[in-house]
């Protein structure tokens, strides 16, 4: 099991939920809204010991939920980390952590997926058959072990 997958396994374990906004309560992770600009869809903040998610009030619903879900993929993975902070104001590569949580944004979407979904079918036809984006789905793949 990939390491990303058994955090979110047990995210869910403890917590009995796979709903995004939930998790980010029973985790007190502050969600809020803002008008924020258009390029950016969320941000996830560690400031003094809080954790805050901050969403583009201007995303579709279903964008909003698979940006939330991302922005928790840092809150876990990455809790102290301030990715604008590195990205912006340090020589960090952050894409290693935009990675995985993107990754940990999958497994919301994709919670399980067997090898026999992809038998006989494209990538892009099975990505529509889910409703996810082909990133996504790629992510999701390069995670499982189809033994």
């Amino acid at each position: 099991m990939h390491f990303i997958e058994g955090l979110f396994s047990k995210l869910v374990k403890k917590y009995n939920t796979t709903d995004v906004y939930e998790l980010c309560k029973l985790e007190k992770i502050t969600y809020r809204e803002l008008d924020l600009h258009p390029e950016i869809n969320g941000i996830y903040q560690y400031v003094m010991r809080n954790r805050i998610i901050t969403i583009n009030q201007n995303l579709s619903p279903e964008c909003k939920r698979i940006t939330c879900e991302h922005e928790l993929g840092h809150a876990i993975l990455h809790k102290k980390y301030n990715c604008t902070y590195l990205k912006t104001k340090t020589f960090f590569n952050v894409n290693k952590f935009e990675k995985e949580a993107d990754i940990f944004s999958s497994l919301f979407e994709i919670p399980f997926i067997s090898k026999d979904i992809l038998i006989g079918k494209t990538l892009d036809e099975v990505a529509r058959e889910l409703n996810v984006s082909r990133y996504l789905l790629d992510l999701r793949i390069g995670i499982c072990n189809f033994d």
